[in-house]
């Protein structure tokens, strides 16, 4: 979660005497958040562009690379899940005879 999505302006509300005036208020103050929120989404797009230009190519040999060493780590843990379960199968059998 960014910070735009968890930061909320009606927490920071001032008191003007009336109620209208407090909807107003957070109303106005919404819009700044909103607005900031943009700006940084924009300007987070516009970096990715860049960065994909100048070092795209690298960036995706590094996410196949550790693309890869995810699913090595997976088949791993299933096999060793499944020589696991073989055991205690074997185990039970054992037991029950």
């Amino acid at each position: 979660m960014t910070g735009c999505e968890s930061h909320s302006c009606e927490t920071e509300k001032h008191c003007h005497g009336s109620a209208k005036s407090d909807e107003c208020h957070a109303f106005v103050e919404d819009l700044l958040c909103l607005a900031k929120c943009a700006k940084h989404e924009l300007l987070k797009e516009k970096m990715k562009k860049i960065f994909e230009a100048k070092i795209g190519k690298k960036l995706d040999k590094v996410a196949e690379a550790a693309a890869e060493a995810v699913l090595a780590c997976l088949n791993q843990k299933m096999a060793e899940k499944q020589a696991c379960d073989d055991f205690t199968e074997k185990l039970m059998a054992a037991f029950k005879s």
